[in-house]
């Protein structure tokens, strides 16, 4: 069912460029592309000039308890262990801009690895340097029980809560029965 799930998903994503693309674009709608396209780029290539580098440690994978029977809770991996390096920023609004490499265990215990680039509006607490912010990361992963390891592309959403170069951020895997439904929590150091 998951694997249905995501074959479909991963197609109906890589299928909406080609369909726009066979209708052809009209003038507004290629100038748009266009723009999205020059604004995207310039977003990647500042945060790599100007980012500090960062340090993932993958913390914890939280299944939750009311999607999955309890045989397949006890057999995962809840401390995914792993490493990660990326480069990441505070931009002119104050959102944080970030591109990521990260390898660690899935939750059955095998090698997954993930690129991403995230964007994650935040917000100062008063004046404590305590930031929170929720936002969105693209990515491309590959595990080997998702089409035999080939990379696949995603977008999840993500929390952060920082002080001052440490933070703790988690995306959420959504899902149905015995499948996603889950928290990936990591801790992120920024080298400045």
């Amino acid at each position: 069912m998951k694997k249905a799930l995501v074959q479909s998903l991963s197609c109906a994503m890589l299928a909406a460029p080609a369909s726009i693309a066979v209708a052809g674009p009209s003038g507004s709608e290629e100038n748009w592309m266009r723009s999205a396209w020059n604004t995207a780029v310039d977003h990647v290539s500042t945060t790599w000039r100007d980012g500090d580098i960062e340090l993932y440690v993958p913390l914890y994978t939280w299944h939750l308890p009311f999607a999955y029977r309890q045989e397949l809770l006890d057999s995962y991996t809840e401390y995914p262990g792993g490493i990660g390096l990326g480069k990441g920023r505070y931009n002119q609004n104050g959102n944080w801009e970030g591109m990521y490499a990260m390898g660690f265990r899935d939750s059955h215990g095998d090698p997954s690895f993930m690129l991403g680039y995230g964007w994650v509006p935040t917000w100062e607490l008063g004046q404590s340097q305590v930031k929170v912010g929720v936002g969105l990361t693209g990515f491309l992963m590959s595990r080997s029980d998702y089409f035999g390891g080939i990379p696949f592309p995603g977008v999840l959403p993500v929390a952060s809560v920082s002080y001052k170069n440490l933070a703790l951020q988690a995306a959420y895997v959504p899902g149905g029965q015995n499948n996603g439904n889950v928290f990936f929590i990591w801790g992120k150091w920024t080298f400045n």
